[in-house]
């Protein structure tokens, strides 16, 4: 079972992500894989990726997308390179793959793509988070046997953890 949380900007969708991951390591030794996205420190509009456990970087190897105040460009090499290669190394090591989150950046990424949709084909876990908007390989994900969409709002975002964590530990019981 695959989990994709779906929201509004800032209601919480990348807070529920961490602190699902932080509870879920109480109950169980895992070893979570996968990636997130951030913005850049003080001045810096870019947006960056690194692998979900690790400190974020904020080189020009972890950038995804460059944008202003007018627009946001996102750059599909890094995607096809760093983010196909930490999804490929997530699937040899991780109990869990995290992605968060996922978008519109992506779009010209097809080698990323495809890498998503090898993590949806297979049986570890996923608990990611994509954009409310329409995003047209967006498709892929939410067409998907596996995965199960989950919108978070503002009345239920303090209770939606207890409902995740308990899908993805049954989960989570089945690949062991």
């Amino acid at each position: 079972m695959h989990i994709f949380i779906s929201g509004p900007r800032h209601i919480g969708k990348s807070t529920l992500v961490r602190r699902t991951v932080g509870r879920l390591t109480d109950h169980f030794e895992l070893k979570p894989g996968g990636f997130s996205t951030y913005p850049g420190l003080d001045n810096d509009l870019d947006i960056y990726m690194s692998p979900f456990c690790e400190i974020r970087k904020y080189d020009d190897p972890h950038r995804i997308a460059k944008r202003n105040l007018l627009k946001v460009v996102g750059l599909p090499e890094v995607f096809n390179t760093l983010g196909v290669s930490i999804l490929h190394n997530s699937r040899e090591y991780a109990d869990l793959i995290c992605m968060d989150e996922l978008g519109f950046l992506e779009n010209d990424a097809l080698q990323f793509q495809t890498a998503v949709v090898e993590c949806l084909n297979g049986n570890i876990p996923i608990l990611g988070v994509i954009k409310e908007i329409y995003v047209p390989w967006y498709d892929k994900i939410k067409n998907h046997p596996k995965v199960e969409l989950i919108s978070i709002t503002s009345e239920n975002r303090n209770t939606l953890i207890d409902k995740i964590v308990q899908k993805i530990m049954v989960s989570l019981q089945k690949n062991i």
